[in-house]
């Protein structure tokens, strides 16, 4: 058993020099592609990160054409309440003239969540849109996404219920954000 530790002691050394050697060395756009590719190694032994395994995957696009989707909306506010628990890495903020930090995933990041029983996987994405397409009004900078990964054989669980109450507890949150305000 102390062999196992030093070798992993070891190994965290040599990870920790490689890392700071890859940030003197490396562009940040070389950097991005090992990142990219260590995360598909890593994924790869995940239910949740490899597609030929049998899991379903949705995005939640922020802007769904030219209105703002409800249920991104909806998905970033309810997260915001249990990302505080099981998120890695979070983005904190404080609203002017309120009494209560709110919480949101950073950008790839994970949050694992439970309903009824069935594991569900959020991560966010966010990506700097391409070019300025024709469009009615200005698009944000950024384009937002989250995106649900759940297995195959639990989608009709989560695809009806599991969403309608993500929408019901946004609502129930945004009443008491509104009642505070009054």
């Amino acid at each position: 058993m102390k062999e196992i530790w030093t070798t992993l002691v070891s190994i965290m050394g040599v990870w920790a020099v490689f890392q700071s050697r890859m940030h003197n060395i490396f562009s940040p756009e070389i950097r991005l592609i090992f990142k990219k590719t260590f995360n598909q190694f890593i994924n790869y032994f995940s239910p949740y990160g490899h597609p030929s395994l049998s899991v379903s995957s949705y995005e939640i696009t922020e802007i769904d054409g030219f209105n703002t989707n409800e249920l991104y909306d909806a998905v970033q506010l309810y997260l915001s309440t249990s990302a505080s628990i099981a998120g890695n890495r979070l983005s904190l903020t404080r609203l002017l003239n309120s009494s209560a930090l709110t919480f949101s995933l950073s950008n790839h990041d994970r949050v694992v969540d439970n309903y009824k029983n069935v594991p569900v996987v959020w991560e966010q994405f966010v990506m700097q849109r391409q070019s300025q397409t024709i469009s009615w009004g200005p698009l944000p900078e950024d384009k937002r996404v989250f995106t649900l990964h759940v297995k195959k054989k639990d989608k009709s669980i989560i695809l009806v219920s599991y969403l309608d109450f993500i929408m019901e507890k946004a609502n129930e949150l945004t009443r008491k954000n509104q009642d505070r305000l009054i």
